[in-house]
């Protein structure tokens, strides 16, 4: 498959790809493409590094979430450019260890930055996938893009916000999620009426907002 070209967009098909990875949970070695998981929710989490130091720190705090991304139907795959090799003595060296088992996301191994090229997280500079996340809905559209800086390690409770907040509007037939929107909490209804009158026909959904 070519590395080049075709950038992803927020509200357009996922561009797709096949890499080799690890399934650190069956012990063995596979190739995956996002087509694999067509009609999931889908979140990308790249990181620069196996064998680092913020690295582990968000694989291991992912991990600790796999119950609740499986709730809600969400397939989370990691993403570096280390090899699958390097994966596996990763994953048996350190993450089994401090996960209380197997890592349990597939490992996929990016390792000339391809994937990375295509969501637009990949620097050429370093030769790494910097700390991006991507969330792709059940229809194969990127619905979420963002990036850190290597040094800055990501809230993976956030992550799953996140995805529930999607999956909330896809359940709620397209209403929309307000500011700090918790599972549980009202939604908004994007009707004419509510323009500009947010304050007057969903004040307590603001106040809410205000608290958090």
């Amino acid at each position: 498959m070519s590395c080049c070209p075709e950038l992803a967009r927020i509200g357009s098909e996922a561009p797709d790809f096949k890499v080799p990875g690890f399934d650190a949970v069956k012990g063995e070695f596979r190739d995956y493409a996002l087509s694999d998981f067509k009609g999931k929710y889908v979140m990308l989490f790249f990181y620069p590094g196996d064998f680092t130091y913020v690295c582990p720190t968000e694989l291991i705090s992912l991990a600790a979430l796999c119950g609740k991304f499986g709730e809600i139907g969400v397939q989370v795959l990691v993403i570096s450019t280390d090899s699958k090799f390097s994966h596996k003595e990763w994953n048996s060296s350190e993450l089994s260890k401090a996960a209380d088992g197997n890592y349990p996301y597939p490992m996929l191994s990016d390792t000339v930055g391809c994937v990375g090229s295509k969501y637009g997280i990949f620097n050429e500079t370093s030769g790494v996938d910097l700390r991006g996340v991507v969330l792709i809905d059940k229809k194969g559209v990127v619905q979420l893009i963002y990036v850190n800086a290597p040094p800055i390690g990501r809230n993976p409770k956030e992550l799953l916000r996140l995805a529930q907040a999607l999956k909330e509007h896809d359940d709620r037939g397209g209403k929309v999620i307000p500011a700090c929107w918790m599972p549980g909490d009202d939604v908004i209804d994007p009707t004419y009426d509510n323009s500009g009158k947010m304050w007057d026909n969903n004040k307590e959904i603001i106040k809410t907002a205000l608290k958090k």
